[in-house]
Formats: structure tokens, sequence, C-alpha cells
């Protein structure tokens, strides 16, 4: 490859039949973050495309790092509190920065080499073609739900284009749904798996024809499955689902999903921006964001090889609640395995369970929770009563648990946090 050029978190290079590899590596970071980094980079490989229209024949999008974009294994301490809530800040021009990618007259494919979150979905889903890797590890998922909040780049503007208004608000971004390559093929969200992604994703490129091109859903006569008018008991569905809850994201999708099917796409986007950003004042998003890193803290923590030994101080609770941000760390069926045996962690998760380290006696947490409950306030009133009694735990692992194995609501961020427990 020849005319290499970087700006920012991107790099991109022609090759001699004017196909474009962009690979995305925000510098010092484990993974790609949608920071201003990443808008300036791309806006500046944008710039130099659009300038050379005449001799592109497709652009590639991949990664150098582990995951595409905004996976769940970069360290916390790169990225500062203040870069976080930027990420906000730059809601509207990411967005606008997407569909100036989608738009630009020539074949667009996502190589995703490996797992794509929230908004690094959205990009992936703004281009024409996505090739992801075979490998059961890798997730995919419009997961914004599972913090209170909805897709503001325009994820739900296009997943119900793609899939319609029913299959968005009750399967794909409702839910925050995870998904696995082979469930990602099946559904829909990714088109073709591969070995090597980009190689698979220049192929389709060159086999696009040559000349102006467009999204599927801008071409003449593409209609939107199911239609553009509100199924029936759709509202209904979305109302028992929320019973309950003060999170309104699963009813903010419905809105935005009805609303912007018949739209002109601008008016879409701005429909599912305006939505998400009043979404984020919601007073319980503090809470849902504290669970969000309890649970990767918990994911990611470092083990060591399993000893040989007994399983004696193990006891295995199931999971109650079908968190949507616990399917992106942990198998929908991973049992919470309270241990007092600390050398027993690798084991558990060898075992695909989430380890729960009681550091002091044999107390159970989670039954005790259980018995506690169904209701909030006993249940924070019986852990505080535990700890007080001596009982030691983490209080990462002790949030993950109270939420998937005990029930306690999980827009509180765990147990111990809205018992003023730390």
């Amino acid at each position: 490859m020849t005319d290499v050029q970087q700006s920012g978190s991107a790099r991109w290079s022609w090759d001699a039949d004017g196909v474009v590899t962009v690979t995305l590596d925000d510098p010092g970071r484990t993974a790609n973050m949608l920071n201003r980094r990443h808008h300036d980079g791309l806006g500046a490989c944008l710039d130099d495309l659009t300038s050379q229209l005449g001799r592109l024949r497709g652009v590639i999008l991949t990664s150098a790092k582990r995951s595409f974009i905004a996976g769940p294994d970069f360290v916390p301490g790169e990225i500062t509190p203040d870069e976080a809530a930027g990420t906000y800040d730059l809601l509207t021009p990411l967005r606008d920065q997407a569909r100036r990618l989608e738009t630009l007259g020539r074949p667009v494919a996502a190589a995703l080499n490996g797992s794509a979150l929230g908004g690094g979905f959205e990009l992936a889903l703004a281009c024409h073609y996505r090739v992801g890797p075979d490998d059961p590890s890798v997730v995919w998922a419009l997961a914004e739900t599972g913090m209170g909040i909805i897709p503001g780049g325009g994820g739900t503007v296009r997943a119900t284009r793609m899939f319609g208004i029913a299959a968005t608000v009750l399967d794909i971004v409702g839910p925050g749904t995870a998904y696995h390559p082979a469930q990602a093929l099946a559904a829909g969200l990714v088109d073709e798996l591969a070995d090597d992604v980009v190689a698979a994703a220049r192929a389709w490129v060159l086999a696009q024809p040559a000349g102006h091109f467009v999204q599927r859903w801008e071409r003449p006569g593409y209609e939107v499955p199911g239609g553009t008018a509100e199924p029936p008991g759709l509202a209904e569905e979305v109302g028992r689902r929320s019973a309950g809850s003060p999170v309104r994201a699963l009813a903010a999708v419905l809105e935005v999903a009805v609303r912007s099917a018949a739209a002109p796409l601008d008016e879409a986007f701005e429909l599912e921006t305006a939505a998400c950003r009043a979404l984020l004042g919601a007073p319980e998003i503090p809470d849902l964001a504290h669970l969000f890193f309890a649970m990767r803290a918990v994911a990611t923590a470092p083990a060591e090889r399993p000893p040989a030994g007994s399983r004696a101080g193990m006891r295995e609770f199931p999971q109650l609640v079908a968190n949507p941000l616990a399917a992106v760390f942990f198998a929908p069926d991973a049992p919470i395995v309270e241990i007092t045996d600390a050398d027993l962690v690798p084991e558990v998760r060898a075992k695909g369970g989430i380890p729960v380290l009681i550091r002091r006696g044999h107390v159970s947490f989670v039954q005790t929770l259980l018995d506690a409950g169904p209701d909030p306030a006993a249940m924070a009133a019986a852990a505080r009563r535990a700890l007080d009694d001596g009982l030691r735990i983490d209080p990462a692992a002790a949030d993950v648990a109270s939420v998937l194995a005990a029930g306690f609501p999980a827009w509180t961020g765990g147990v111990l946090h809205a018992g003023g427990v730390r």
C-alpha cells in the first residue's frame, strides 16, 4: 500500500485499486474511544477522501486494537471523568460525521476485528456492509438502554430502517441485546463472518458496481420492514416491560422508532439525538453507570492459574435478572458463585461463573438479600447488618451479585451503593 496518512486516531492508506483502508488506533489506549481524537482524525480522513473522490473505489473501516470501538477492555485510568462527560458534547458532531461517511458516495465496509458497543456499533451501522470474525468472545450491541439512555448517533434510526419498528423496540435497541457473531449474522446485524475481516471487506467493496453508491434504505422503492405505522399492541408491551421502573429508555426507543420511521433521515436523526439528550439528566443515570463499571471490574479482574485442590467454599446462585449490560460481560446463564477462598477465583472464572469473594466467615451475602427481599429497602438494610456483623465483600462484586442474583433494582447501582455502604 502507498500514500499512508495519519491524523488523530485515524490512519488511512490507498491501494492501487483505489480502496482506502482506514485503521482506527487511539494513541496510548487499549481500546478506541469516540473522543475528540477520533472525531478529528476521521474528519481529516474524510476530507482527503472527498477531495480525491474520482480515484476512490471504496472504503474499509477497521481497528488496530483488540476491539473495534469502545470495547469493555479499556483501562479505567486511561480516560478521565471530564473526557467521559465530554463524549456527550460530541454527540451531534459524531452523528453527523457518521452520516458523512455513509453518504460519501462509495461503498464503505466495516471490518469488525473485535467487539463494538454503543456508539462504536452505531458507526458500524452507518457503513454499508459489516464483516466480523467468527469468534464467540466478540460481542456487538447497542446497549445504551442498560445505562438508561438510547443510542444518540443514529443507531435507533438505522435499526428501524433495517429491521422495522417492532424488532428495534423489542429485540435489538430496546433490550440492548448483546449479539455474538453467529447471532448477529442470523439477525442481519452483520453481513458476513470471515477469518480475515479486512480481506473479506475489501472483496465486497471491489464487487460493488463502480460509481455513486448509497445506503440500502435510501434506494428507490425501499420499504421499512413491517411498515411505518406503530404496530398494534406495541405500546402496551413496552408499558408491561417497563412496569415498576423509573427508567424511560424503552419508552424513548418506542417513540423514536415510530416517529423516525417515516421521517426524512435528517429529521429522524435529530429526533433520536434530542431524545438521548433528554434522558441524560434522569436521576437514575449515575447509578446505572455505577453498575456498568462494577460489572466491568468483576469481568476484567486479573486471575491466576487455578490451583489444584478442593471445591470447598463455593455456593452457586442463578441469575434471576436478564440485565443487558451483564450480557456484554458474562454469559446469560453464568451463575453467581460465592467463594470464601481467593484461590478459587480462577476456577470460577474458568468455568464461566461470576466470582463473589467473601473474605470473612461463611455468611451468604446473596442468600441474605434473598431472605430479606423483595423489598429494596429491606435488602439494603440486611446488607448493612451483614457488614456490621463482620462480613467482608468486594463492593463491585456485591453490587453485581445483588442485581443479577437477588433482583435488586438495577437503577440503584447495587445494594451496597444504594444503601450507602462501601
